[in-house]
């Protein structure tokens, strides 16, 4: 296997190679029938599983729109074309209809939250044009209309309880940060500001971030927060989200995760290390921009973290269908499609960031 110790190339290089792989991986998981992706590929039993999760197959077709720009390559745009297609058929207005849209609870079969929303505006944001600017304004209104005062997002748009805080909610930031990145709506940044100063101030900085869910907590947090850190005019607001971002990724390195991946691989469990490696990416663009003493802490624990998931990639062994997937785990075959996803877009960040890792 190549490796950063043995291959006669610059890492970033062998990255490139991996996401093509993984490219390929992705056209293996297209149903023949629907166009859609598959959920889950079973290698030892050389067979597809489908589960109703309907936020991870929006954001699958995100990761597949991604991939191809990263690569230039346009072999998956029929399965987005169909993916879009069937999912647009979800769309309907809230009431009052200038309260935006959501996505319909009976063809979700749960209940529409800003995740479902903030994906749906991904992957139409990053479809081929013609855009779909309607659909992507009236989604973006939706998300916008669950904010509280407080800056904190409302995740169900049914008068339910908060739950997947952690994640959904830098979901959402992210995507009303790209919607004014590309759009240059001035009220999606306000919005991922203020949300800024909640998660900073009032939930991460009062500690209602587990260990359990810091990872994922700070993937998505650092991928918002350095869209805004790019977009703002603000030194002072830029100095903040600095030293949010800093924080959380100072603690995972802090309690050992990095450490932990390099000295017990076996007990790894794959997403979390692609996620990890994610948001770090993002840190480290942050820090790097800054020219901050985080940089190079950050670097060294995304080659650790490079490491392992090029020896998860599966590369020459296994099912033809197999080649270029993530497992759970070392020891844990089945590939899941939004755990190759998080992976490939680690492998794709680290490309951009131009990390190089000696051996």
């Amino acid at each position: 296997m190549e490796s950063f110790a043995s291959a006669n190339i610059k890492t970033s290089a062998l990255l490139r190679g991996r996401v093509a792989l993984a490219f390929n991986w992705y056209r293996g998981m297209v149903n023949a029938e629907t166009g859609m992706l598959e959920y889950l590929y079973l290698p030892e039993a050389e067979r597809f599983v489908r589960e109703n999760c309907p936020i991870r197959d929006i954001a699958s077709v995100w990761d597949a729109e991604l991939l191809g720009e990263f690569l230039d390559r346009q072999e998956l745009q029929p399965l987005i074309a169909n993916s879009l297609r069937h999912f647009n058929g979800y769309l309907v207005e809230r009431d009052p209809p200038e309260a935006g849209m959501m996505l319909d609870s009976a063809r979700l079969g749960e209940p529409p939250s800003i995740a479902h929303s903030a994906f749906m505006v991904l992957a139409l944001l990053h479809a081929p044009p013609p855009w779909r600017r309607r659909e992507i304004a009236t989604l973006a209104e939706g998300i916008l209309r669950q904010q509280r005062p407080d800056g904190s997002y409302k995740v169900y748009f049914a008068d339910l309880p908060d739950q997947g805080e952690e994640l959904y909610a830098g979901e959402a930031m992210l995507t009303l940060m790209e919607v004014h990145r590309q759009l240059r709506d001035a009220r999606c940044l306000q919005s991922a500001e203020r949300g800024f100063s909640y998660y900073d101030g009032h939930y991460f900085g009062r500690g209602r971030v587990g260990d359990d869910v810091l990872v994922f907590f700070a993937n998505w947090q650092s991928q918002a927060c350095r869209l805004l850190f790019e977009c703002t005019a603000s030194a002072a607001l830029q100095r903040d989200v600095a030293l949010y971002v800093f924080g959380m990724h100072d603690r995972i390195v802090d309690r050992g995760f990095y450490r932990d991946i390099e000295r017990h691989p076996a007990r790894q469990v794959s997403v979390e290390v692609a996620c990890g490696l994610e948001g770090l990416n993002d840190a480290y663009s942050i820090a790097r921009g800054l020219n901050d003493e985080h940089a190079e802490r950050y670097r060294r624990c995304i080659c650790t973290g490079l490491k392992y998931l090029l020896t998860l990639q599966c590369t020459n062994i296994g099912t033809e269908r197999e080649r270029g997937g993530f497992g759970a785990s070392l020891s844990e075959r089945a590939q899941r499609i939004d755990i190759t996803g998080h992976a490939a877009s680690a492998l794709m960040k680290s490309v951009e960031n131009e990390i190089e890792c000696g051996g």
